[in-house]
């Protein structure tokens, strides 16, 4: 770290915003243009994950819902926007007011005061903000490695899969309970009243449907809602185009079965269990809730992604106070470090910054490249 830093005070640091290869024109002219782009850029980013849920439940949209969505995806968009541009101008400002770039305040600190700009957002619109910024925090702190526990964790499959079981336990059984809100891959079953008469024929789970069709029906669901995402995130990925190639067969290439199959077993497990569980023990509600919860995080060690044990870990106390100091993190290491930056890491910056430090990442590593040859 203290390598590259002095690497970065004399190489990078005495460069302006045009020599570094930043931008070509003025400071001004680069702000003034980039105000439509970066709304365009969030506008974009935000469609698949606002959109979609109105998509998948489309025969249910009212008007009303319809409203609701709409001014969540705008104000995701705007905001979103507003905090990425607001770190474009911090960055020029602060390296004229310095008249040098800093290690910290080129990135880090222009970050945490755009990052701020959250705060205006509604809480489910922040919400959204924390989830993303603190699970790429966490899949960093995986990466790098550095200490004990994080290179534990990252270097065992079997270990993330008893973690993701014991979270999806958890956060399964609080949503079950207390009807919990926020985001989880699925809603767990209604809860039921207790039965006097255990002789009973139908499962009380869905006493309208069979538990086979109950079964099928949740894994198709799940099905076509895992395959949506993974076509979602080959056309959105990054993918290196052969000359005598289009860019869209490229990115149909990179297609991988990731959220469809970890979705489907899923739902598939925690259903079977469930219902089996409560046929064969009726009086045992919530430990039989509980343990179906836990046996479908198995399906972890099937499908293994960072992102998901990463978001499974996620519950950070005082995430308005942490957000702009975790955003800036992320936003540092994507420009400075980014063998330690996840996909997802790379996505959400690049999204909602018009692929601003993607630039700023090209160049620092081109300086790197160059300074290793002259050695």
């Amino acid at each position: 770290m203290a390598a590259f830093s002095k690497l970065f005070a004399e190489q990078i640091g005495p460069k302006t915003c045009q020599t570094l290869g930043i931008h070509q024109e003025s400071c001004l002219n680069h702000c003034l243009k980039d105000i439509p782009l970066y709304l365009l850029s969030n506008f974009k980013y935000f469609a698949p994950i606002c959109l979609l849920p109105m998509l998948i439940h489309f025969r249910s949209i009212n008007k009303a819902k319809l409203r609701q969505t709409l001014k969540y995806y705008a104000e995701c968009a705007v905001i979103g926007g507003g905090v990425g541009y607001s770190v474009d101008v911090l960055i020029c400002t602060l390296r004229y007011l310095l008249g040098h770039f800093g290690y910290y305040s080129s990135f880090y600190c222009p970050t945490v005061i755009g990052g701020c700009l959250y705060n205006l957002a509604s809480n489910k619109t922040r919400t959204l903000f924390e989830t993303s910024i603190f699970q790429c925090n966490i899949e960093t702190f995986l990466l790098r490695r550095r200490n004990f526990v994080s290179r534990l964790i990252a270097d065992s499959k079997y270990l993330q899969t008893y973690i993701f079981m014991i979270c999806s336990a958890l956060i399964l059984q609080g949503k079950y309970l207390y009807n919990l809100k926020g985001f989880w891959f699925l809603e767990p079953n209604p809860k039921v009243p207790e039965v006097e008469n255990s002789e009973h024929s139908k499962c009380q789970l869905h006493p309208k449907m069979s538990c086979q069709h109950h079964l099928v029906h949740g894994m198709r669901n799940y099905f076509l809602l895992g395959f949506t995402l993974d076509i979602i995130k080959a056309l959105m990925s990054r993918v290196n185009v052969a000359k005598d190639q289009s860019k869209f067969l490229a990115k149909i290439k990179n297609f991988r079965i990731r959220s469809m199959a970890l979705l489907t077993a899923y739902i598939g497990i925690y259903r079977f269990t469930h219902c089996y569980l409560n046929r064969k023990y009726p009086h045992m509600k919530n430990l039989n809730h509980i343990i179906s919860a836990f046996l479908s995080g198995f399906c972890y060690n099937l499908y293994p992604q960072s992102n998901i044990f990463s978001y499974a870990l996620l519950r950070i106390p005082f995430a308005r106070i942490l957000f702009p100091f975790g955003l800036a993190n992320m936003v540092h290491n994507v420009c400075l470090r980014p063998e330690y930056c996840s996909p997802l890491t790379f996505a959400i910056t690049c999204g909602v910054t018009n692929d601003y430090p993607h630039v700023i990442k090209h160049e620092v590593q081109l300086i790197k490249q160059k300074i290793q040859r002259e050695i």
